[in-house]
């Protein structure tokens, strides 16, 4: 299993296009007399050969990359009561479309879409008061997917 792909992998994302480099890490300096390297450390990127593989070899050499897609952002109903099978895309969003989002980052945007709008009138305390609004709901959002779970030992009773 591979371990540490941010050391060894980057990538750029540009619309559509993914591209994947390897990090090619080398010494800046030859080697000594008595074989010691000196200097920094060089990172180059190159783009990855064909054989992604392990360092260990495994059978299951390969990169996986996880990504999500929204694949209706503008939908007629409202995604909060309507399951997501049911939802009919909207290609050209108007006053009664709905964003795909839950509840909560539905209000977000609307925070950040109010942010935007003081920002072009040069209310900057505006602006401000509304990114925090904005940031707290993403922050409640992100909170609401941590499930916390709280065990403890039953008291003893009735010892002697």
């Amino acid at each position: 299993m591979s371990y540490d792909t941010h050391r060894t992998y980057a990538y750029h994302h540009q619309g559509k296009k993914l591209r994947l480099y390897h990090i090619v890490r080398s010494s800046g300096r030859v080697v000594d007399a008595q074989g010691r390297v000196g200097g920094g450390v060089l990172d180059s990127v190159q783009y990855p050969d064909e054989t992604i593989s392990t360092a260990n070899g495994d059978a299951d050499d390969g990169l996986r990359i996880e990504y999500t897609a929204i694949v209706k952002p503008f939908v007629q109903q409202d995604p909060e009561t309507t399951s997501y099978l049911s939802l009919t895309e909207v290609t050209s969003p108007t006053e009664l479309t709905h964003v795909n989002l839950n509840r909560m980052l539905s209000l977000a945007i609307v925070d950040f879409v109010r942010a935007s709008i003081a920002e072009r009138e040069g209310n900057i305390q505006a602006k401000e008061y509304y990114m925090r609004e904005f940031h707290s709901k993403i922050a409640d959002n992100e909170s609401n997917k941590n499930k916390v779970y709280i065990a403890h030992a039953i008291d003893t009773f009735a010892v002697k």
